[in-house]
């Protein structure tokens, strides 16, 4: 049987290189989303921090508790976060 598996040998510091490009990439498209996915005055809600870092919404609360994520807006029940604060706290 043939085996058809393929490895790449890669420097850690390549490694975060592309990892950081997708991440960015990521971001942009959900920033650059035609504002369905974005809440009230292009404002990112909970869900679009949980896209655009890549975390689970326990995250999301857990940074919030920790303040590694930037205060968000209260609008009634829902948190806002400004696209350029979460932008910004991308490597």
């Amino acid at each position: 049987m043939e085996n058809n598996n393929r490895f790449v040998l890669i420097e850690p510091s390549e490694l975060e290189a592309l990892i950081e490009r997708a991440v960015e990439r990521k971001l942009r498209e959900i920033l650059n989303h035609d504002n369905k996915s974005l809440g009230r005055d292009g404002r990112m809600s909970v869900k679009d921090v949980m896209a655009a870092l890549d975390i689970s919404k326990q995250c999301v609360y857990n940074w919030m508790k920790e303040d590694k994520l930037p205060k968000p807006a209260r609008i009634g029940r829902r948190l806002y976060w400004s696209p350029d604060a979460i932008k910004a706290m991308m490597p």
